[in-house]
């Protein structure tokens, strides 16, 4: 006497498969299965023993035992709500982060594109006291997506503090790729500014109204403060892959705490540049070589974020 019909639904179940998997499994069609499952037929040997290294049963219980589902229980099913949880924190993480980098780059770009708008204002209305407008507007700006944007990110590190890995490997290595292209590209473009700067300051000095040097250095802040912004940005959305993937592709713990130390380090690297230009411009009247600070602060920015590993 035979149990085949009865036993093996329960150790299909068992093995996960359903009709359709295991009669793709094992090269038949689903009526097939079907048909051994009801008691219309039986099937080869050959695919007896196929069939029991799939289910991982010995054939003494697909063929001889009277197996019952107490004793061989369907696997557990994931949790849905754990997994629909898992993403909300996946969308409200990959959101989050995206903004953030979004308006700290966008903060660090009106500050130092606020030394620019101060030079567009001398050009514009000469050392009257509205040269200073434009500038306290810009660095206002900043200042707000500062506050708002920390703020925002301080509040989201404390309610998740733990960050589960999310990205897979290939979404890693596609952001590395573009996070070395952008940093050197950035590096490239202060470089080049560098170059303009010499170049249009040698150009301009024979023009009538002698603000050669200043129209050269709005041009030079501007493309600083773009080269600068992208490398923050680039910056913040490493840390993001990192914590959320490299942890766990580099053996670590595949947890992180979304708030990297070379954010701040970038940060402090800027506004010392800034410090130390307006203090020899406005102390020594040296605003023609301090700019050499800003170029030396993004490269600086570029190597402290540049990740240290492969």
């Amino acid at each position: 006497m035979t149990h085949f019909e009865h036993n093996l639904p329960i150790l299909r179940r068992r093995a996960g498969y359903t009709q359709e998997s295991l009669a793709e499994a094992l090269g038949v069609s689903r009526q097939a299965v079907s048909k051994w499952e009801s008691g219309q037929s039986l099937p080869e040997a050959a695919t007896l023993l196929t069939l029991a290294d799939l289910l991982s049963c010995s054939l003494d219980q697909l063929m001889r035992e009277a197996l019952s589902e107490a004793d061989f229980p369907p696997p557990h099913a994931p949790d849905a709500a754990a997994e629909e949880a898992r993403y909300a924190l996946f969308v409200a993480y990959d959101q989050h982060m995206d903004r953030f980098s979004a308006l700290m780059a966008a903060g660090v770009f009106l500050s130092i594109a606020s030394l620019a708008a101060l030079l567009a204002g001398y050009l514009k209305w000469g050392s009257t006291g509205l040269i200073v407008l434009p500038f306290f507007l810009y660095i206002a700006a900043a200042v707000f997506l500062f506050v708002w944007s920390g703020i925002a990110h301080s509040d989201f590190c404390k309610a998740h503090p733990k960050v589960p890995p999310f990205y897979n490997t290939e979404a890693i290595t596609a952001f590395r790729k573009l996070f070395r292209a952008g940093i050197a590209a950035a590096v490239a473009a202060i470089l080049v500014a560098v170059a303009l700067l010499i170049g249009l300051s040698v150009l301009w000095q024979f023009l009538p109204n002698g603000n050669g040097d200043t129209a050269a250095c709005t041009v030079f802040f501007l493309i600083v403060a773009a080269a600068v912004g992208v490398m923050v940005y680039l910056g913040i959305q490493h840390s993001k892959y990192h914590g959320s993937g490299a942890a766990q592709e580099d053996g670590g713990s595949g947890e992180y705490e979304p708030d990297g130390p070379s954010d701040r380090r970038c940060s402090l690297i800027m506004l010392a540049a800034t410090v130390i230009f307006l203090s020899a411009g406005l102390i020594f009247n040296a605003w023609h070589p301090a700019w050499v600070v800003f170029p030396v602060g993004g490269l600086l920015c570029g190597i402290v974020d540049t990740p240290g590993r492969k």
